[in-house]
């Protein structure tokens, strides 16, 4: 048979095809090595209480949890030319939770969250996912399950932080398709070595990324340590794939991933997450999380977030902490832009968000004398006359 025009991927003229094609188009063998750089040197989380309220679902329902980190690239002046990924909010999707992981739903409100996060100055700099298992014998240690001699991270998992990481690609001048690799990271709280919670943190090497970009080439395996090569048939050319390895004698050696290597080869390590030595964090952590069932969201939760009691007229800092909130903002954004639009740069989404991010106590006032937000107010105090506590679902 001949090959198709496209070797590798799927479809009628793309593997086995009718039109014929020289062997030098056909994708070459692929030798997996570990990668020596990475995209980012550091994750720096901006708060303790950031990733203390994530963790308050699993506390309260013992359910596995996963979200996304919003925040921006900044400069890491301890590494020459290293960038750290400052965290500074975690929104987390609609999701099926349970004790021995997540089931990942599609979630119809993420663009409007990550336009909300664009509004304050952040992107979607990666993802966090809970593993945490704790110990028979004492409820206060966790298990380490994540060994060298076991797993850093498991091939579904890594097969999806490849897939996160080609969707949230660098730009680069330099390069034809204005692309080079990607700087989302991925973090994972489980046990370490002394059974205590620990936050370590992933990314995916450039080698990873392809293999999953070549539509399917990459599967993952019932063996929590392995990657699978899909196997060749007739609809799809897959090149051979091969992993060098160090023999006990300081050989390198070469082994086929035919039908399985070992997904640390596509592992790279980043270091973190870390913390600030004086916390000074963006967004305060008072409004409801999104999407849980504990403590939903609801016209309710925000009456009652506006009337805190720093949120006095004659104290404009307390009105810019209550306004400084992400799941505020998102919340705004999914169920209230007919009276706050996203664009509106005078008395919208837009213009609270660079309130928000340039920490502008005197805007924030103006900001909450508006008729849009006198507005939202109406709205909310019309619901607690008739007693309406519906908002967004949990």
């Amino acid at each position: 048979g001949s090959f198709g025009e496209a070797g590798g991927k799927g479809g009628e003229e793309k593997g086995w095809g009718s039109r014929a094609v020289s062997m030098n188009k056909l994708p070459k063998p692929m030798t997996l090595n570990r990668q020596k750089y990475r995209h980012v040197d550091r994750v720096e989380i901006e708060s303790h209480e950031i990733l203390d309220r994530f963790l308050d679902s699993w506390r309260q329902t013992g359910g596995m949890r996963y979200g996304y980190l919003y925040g921006t690239y900044e400069r890491d002046s301890t590494v020459p030319l290293g960038i750290t990924a400052v965290v500074r909010a975690i929104y987390e999707p609609k999701q099926d939770c349970a004790a021995d992981g997540v089931n990942m739903l599609d979630d119809p409100d993420l663009d409007k969250v990550d336009k909300a996060a664009e509004l304050c100055g952040m992107r979607k700099v990666g993802w966090i996912f809970l593993d945490l298992e704790v110990m028979a014998e004492d409820n206060s240690k966790y298990v380490w399950s994540r060994r060298p001699d076991t797993y850093f991270l498991r091939s579904n998992e890594c097969v999806i932080a490849a897939r996160l990481q080609n969707m949230n690609l660098s730009p680069c001048k330099e390069c034809d398709d204005g692309v080079f690799g990607s700087k989302f990271v991925t973090v994972v709280v489980t046990g370490n070595q002394q059974n205590e919670l620990d936050y370590v943190a992933y990314q995916v090497s450039q080698q990873g990324m392809d293999l999953e970009k070549a539509e399917g080439i990459l599967e993952w395996t019932s063996k929590s340590e392995c990657c699978r090569v899909a196997v060749p048939s007739p609809e799809r050319y897959v090149p051979a794939i091969f992993y060098q390895d160090v023999s006990e004698f300081g050989n390198k050696t070469t082994h086929s991933a035919e039908p399985y290597f070992p997904v640390d080869y596509l592992v790279v390590s980043v270091n973190g997450p870390t913390f600030p030595q004086e916390e000074n964090p963006l967004f305060g952590c008072a409004f409801p999380i999104e999407n849980r069932i504990t403590a939903p969201q609801s016209i309710a939760a925000l009456r009652q977030h506006l009337n805190r009691p720093e949120n006095k007229p004659f104290r404009p800092t307390g009105q810019l902490k209550c306004l400084s909130d992400f799941h505020l903002i998102a919340y705004l954004a999914l169920n209230h832009e007919s009276i706050l639009p996203l664009d509106d740069a005078a008395k919208g989404l837009k213009a609270l968000g660079s309130i928000v991010a340039a920490r502008d106590a005197q805007r924030a006032s103006e900001f909450m004398q508006s008729d849009a937000w006198l507005s939202l107010v109406q709205v909310v105090g019309a619901s607690s006359a008739e007693g309406d506590s519906g908002g967004a679902a949990a």
